[in-house]
């Protein structure tokens, strides 16, 4: 699995504050009663030790377990303004409209 950050979604990640020892990450959610939803969680916060960590275009993002397992090919990156982050790969857009989150407490 391969993870590309695009030149837009570098300068809009370098825009928030991130605190030592804390990174970008991706996770995903389970939701839904007779249907499960996969809903994806981008957030400012400490990586897990079983996370994986990808980097490109000078930055590093960590993805849990179950996002890698999920996707499961390459994956990209992408900004767009006044529509957020976007999730793509070469079969689907996995989501649109991800904001990051700020769970890292100093």
């Amino acid at each position: 699995m391969k993870v590309t950050i695009t030149d837009a979604a570098k300068d809009k990640f370098e825009s928030y504050e991130v605190p030592e020892g804390a990174a970008y990450r991706l996770s995903t959610i389970f939701s839904g009663g007779c249907s499960y939803v996969y809903n994806f969680d981008l957030a400012v916060e400490f990586p897990q030790k079983e996370d994986t960590k990808f980097e490109d275009n000078g930055l590093n993002i960590y993805l849990d377990p179950l996002t890698i397992k999920h996707i499961n090919e390459d994956l990209k990156f992408d900004y767009v303004l006044g529509k957020g982050f976007r999730l793509i790969g070469p079969s689907e857009i996995y989501s649109y409209h991800l904001e990051v989150k700020q769970k890292a407490v100093k």
